[in-house]
């Protein structure tokens, strides 16, 4: 199980998402407080909440800015921000990388 400590620190620039490199776009998880999540998602910054418990890992997505940008960000935003619902496992691997998983979704992180 991952503690807060592990996860506070320096932002997380998400590498990949559901497979894909993310090269073109900003998106960030900033876990700046226990239970507290923040970040760009591509195009707006967003909130959220975030559950760590033996069995499973549960992000709940909150307030976000409302900036309009050109379609290919705001498609890599909504599937962004549609994978963060759907996670329910973290774990950070040998390398230092974060994975967050879920049903059919993917995110890995690097600092």
């Amino acid at each position: 199980m991952l503690e807060h400590e592990q996860l506070a620190g320096a932002a997380w620039q998400v590498q990949q998402l559901n497979g894909q490199p993310v090269t073109n776009a900003t998106l960030t998880l900033n876990f700046h407080e226990p239970g507290k999540l923040a970040g760009k998602a591509a195009c707006n910054n967003y909130m959220a909440s975030y559950e760590q418990l033996p069995s499973r890992f549960s992000i709940q997505t909150g307030g976000m800015t409302m900036k309009a940008c050109p379609p290919p960000l705001m498609d890599l935003e909504k599937q962004f921000m549609k994978a963060l619902k759907s996670i329910d496992s973290a774990t950070i691997d040998d390398q230092g990388t974060l994975l967050l998983s879920g049903e059919g979704v993917e995110i890995k992180a690097t600092r």
